[in-house]
């Protein structure tokens, strides 16, 4: 069971298993309970991932580490602009065409922050069913494959080490970047009473935010109250991870952010079709092209800065992979780097969504103009 997981990660299973049943028949495709769930979870999930950031260890990263960061989103932008152009040079369905600004928006989301990034660009800017499955289909296959690649060259250290001109470079133990051991049996799975707490929090400041910007006057069909709820839900936890709501992180408010964000992942994955990955083949062809940028854009710069790979190899990660997949291969190059690649991944969380938005209108303005 734990190699399925492993190559087939519990997101992949919490869509794909609702979109087959949907698919069969055996659950609706269509109910207003999903629609509702992706309004009141969402806010939610985004706070309780965000509110326990540790925004000063952030900070205290070597300017290299922020370097080779957002380095490495940069890379994600230009792949992005190249493989759209590219995209719309194809003999597609019209159609289709339309509205892919916003799928590209959504993958460009995922691969600076998270999951949870790439839900909120697609709720923000409404993207179709049909288009959004065969980006999760896109999304596993290049992560995953990615990383395979970054795991691969750590056997090539020294090789590319003397490509790069990189200096030596010692990495420090920065405290609060990762849970002590002696802290894990306190999260909120040994205390009931906990559970209650991240909840009432979460679900409190969702009802809130999603009433509160109703009010908002700045609305417009492709820019809704509900968006300017999701831009809320990741400025106001950053705010409160500087006070001391940041505590609710040591009850485990990422794991019921986590939690939450699989939970809405069902819901996303009832609304699609096993019909609709026409498009998947296509995506991961010039997904492989877009990381590949990244990559090339990276390597440019450590060559720059005389960086080593170790440090490109955790930034890479973290941009693509996520806050659970960049400590893994930080360590496969350099044990002590995994809790600066810790830092680096809930970086690319905090911005991810904002990045995903705005490549969005990017994409968007270079269609219009096709």
């Amino acid at each position: 069971a734990s190699k399925i997981f492993k190559y087939l990660p519990v997101p992949l299973w919490c869509y794909f298993l609702p979109t087959l049943f949907a698919t069969l028949g055996i659950i609706p495709s269509d109910s207003p309970l999903y629609s509702e769930m992706s309004k009141k979870i969402l806010p939610a999930c985004l706070f309780l991932l965000l509110v326990g950031s540790d925004l000063q260890s952030i900070l205290k990263m070597s300017p290299k580490a922020l370097g080779a960061m957002l380095a490495g989103s940069v890379g994600i932008f230009l792949g992005a602009i190249v493989t759209f152009l590219i995209f719309m040079r194809l003999q597609i369905a019209e159609t289709v065409k339309t509205e892919i600004w916003k799928g590209w928006g959504c993958l460009s989301a995922t691969w600076t922050g998270g999951s949870a990034n790439m839900l909120a660009v697609k709720e923000m800017l409404q993207t179709p069913e049909a288009i959004f499955s065969n980006l999760i289909v896109t999304d596993t296959v290049i992560a995953y494959g990615w990383m395979a690649l970054l795991v691969f060259a750590s056997q090539y250290q020294s090789r590319i080490n003397k490509f790069l001109r990189a200096e030596t470079y010692q990495f420090e133990s920065i405290e609060g970047s990762q849970p002590s051991p002696e802290n894990e049996g306190q999260r909120w799975y040994s205390h009931i009473w906990a559970i209650g707490l991240l909840l009432s929090a979460g679900f409190g400041f969702s009802l809130g935010t999603v009433k509160l910007c109703e009010y908002i006057p700045f609305q417009s069909k492709s820019f809704t109250s509900f968006s300017w709820a999701i831009v809320v839900a990741t400025i106001i936890p950053m705010a409160l991870s500087l006070t001391p709501a940041k505590k609710l992180e040591s009850l485990g408010a990422s794991r019921m952010g986590t939690l939450l964000l699989y939970l809405l992942l069902t819901s996303i994955g009832s609304r699609a079709n096993l019909t609709s990955l026409t498009l998947a083949p296509t995506f991961i062809a010039l997904g492989i092209l877009w990381v590949t940028i990244h990559g090339a854009i990276l390597l440019l710069y450590g060559r720059a800065a005389r960086i080593p790979i170790s440090l490109l190899a955790a930034a890479s990660q973290a941009n693509v992979g996520g806050t659970v997949s960049t400590p893994l291969v930080a360590t496969v190059f350099q044990k002590e780097l995994a809790p600066v690649g810790v830092l680096m991944a809930v970086f690319g969380n905090i911005y991810g969504t904002y990045a995903g938005f705005l490549m969005a209108q990017i994409c968007r303005w270079i269609s219009n103009l096709l």
